[in-house]
């Protein structure tokens, strides 16, 4: 499950090595979260990604139940809109 993405979490210690060999974590950033940050990394490239995950990192609030994968996702699920907003203001 070595991802990109998993490296950038874990330099920005969104995500531990603890939680790293949680399968079920895993799973869930696999499915769930990588697949919107392909998105925004199409849309913006990968240096939007790391400056998606440096926000979120220091801004991080306890999330509901410890769970990284849902946390995560709702924080790209919010930013992507705006993404998208901005590239149609642009065009």
């Amino acid at each position: 499950m070595k991802s990109k993405y998993t490296t950038l979490l874990l330099e920005n210690m969104l995500l531990s090595p603890f939680e790293m060999q949680d399968t079920k974590i895993m799973a869930g950033l696999q499915v769930h979260v990588y697949p919107l940050y392909d998105e925004l990394k199409e849309l913006r490239g990968l240096n939007s990604v790391k400056d998606h995950l440096s926000y979120v990192a220091s801004r991080r609030e306890e999330y509901s139940e410890h769970n990284i994968a849902r946390y995560l996702k709702k924080a790209i699920e919010q930013y992507l809109p705006t993404v998208k907003r901005q590239d149609l203001n642009h065009e």
